[in-house]
């Protein structure tokens, strides 16, 4: 027999508990106010009062947190849990940032390091359908050489767009949040930067599976569907970042999009200024 599902309905002619001219539609069952469409948050089931109060307690805790199941487990369903953005992000409300530097250190720098390993290599040419050709004669360390600079620029070229969006993502935030909930600003973006070079590595891995020759009834679609998903990639850490100033930092809505929309910017910025120095260098 299928268990019902919890009935949060407010009674006929309620009101809501923080705005006394709208009808309620909902009843809280952490704290029993009502709460209008505006106060509600129907992934945690509870009023907005609520969520700010204790936005920790409206999410499981990050898996990678968690001392259920073994490390690789962890690591998987923290890397998972990136694609329900709005569901986890009141889970950022903890003070501990430690972990998430260590998630950040284990995901995102390695993931930044590979993807700098097909464009900026000079001894190894990156084909089409996985080829690779070795230029002119370099010996085998000649090319650990070449592969470990590659992965220095990417590395560098990361930095750079990673503290595009953390340093002003981080200050308006704690500009707007309280004292306490500061924290899960960066603990957003160390548990999401992941992102950001999962985007490029996924962008170059794509050029690298094209078919060879002229085939564009193959390539095309093939360019597009990598397209999508590396932008895809971009736009689920946006969205990590406003749920977190909304649901974890208790940022106003309209407010928790401005700080989002400054970083973007910068970013994008940083993207253009450092793309033709890196083509120099590589």
């Amino acid at each position: 027999m299928q268990e019902r599902e919890p009935d949060h309905s407010a009674p006929e002619g309620a009101v809501c508990a923080e705005h006394a001219g709208r009808p309620a539609a909902f009843t809280c069952p952490r704290c029993g106010n009502y709460a209008c469409i505006f106060c509600w948050h129907a992934l945690s089931e509870r009023c907005d009062a609520c969520l700010k109060r204790d936005p920790a307690a409206a999410a499981p805790p990050i898996a990678w947190e968690s001392h259920a199941g073994n490390v690789a487990s962890r690591y998987l369903a923290t890397l998972g849990s990136a694609f329900r953005p709005t569901r986890s992000a009141p889970a950022f409300a903890r003070i501990e940032v430690s972990p998430a530097l260590t998630f950040f250190l284990l995901s995102a720098l390695p993931m930044a390091a590979l993807a700098g390993v097909i464009p900026h290599t000079k001894t190894l040419m990156f084909g089409s359908s996985f080829a690779i050709t070795i230029q002119g004669h370099p010996s085998d360390a000649e090319i650990a050489l070449d592969v470990v600079r590659a992965m220095g620029i990417q590395l560098a070229i990361f930095a750079a767009e990673f503290a595009a969006l953390a340093l002003p993502f981080t200050s308006l935030v704690r500009a707007y949040a309280e004292e306490a909930k500061r924290p899960a600003a960066l603990r957003t973006l160390l548990y999401r930067g992941w992102l950001l070079p999962g985007a490029s590595l996924l962008f170059f891995l794509g050029l690298w599976m094209l078919p060879p020759g002229p085939a564009p009834e193959m390539a095309s679609p093939l360019i597009s569907f990598v397209l999508m998903a590396q932008l895809t990639l971009n736009a689920l850490l946006l969205l990590s970042m406003r749920a977190s100033a909304r649901l974890a930092c208790g940022i106003a809505p309209l407010l928790s999009y401005t700080v989002v929309v400054v970083p973007l910017i910068i970013w994008m910025i940083v993207q253009w200024l450092i793309q033709r120095p890196a083509a120099t260098i590589s």
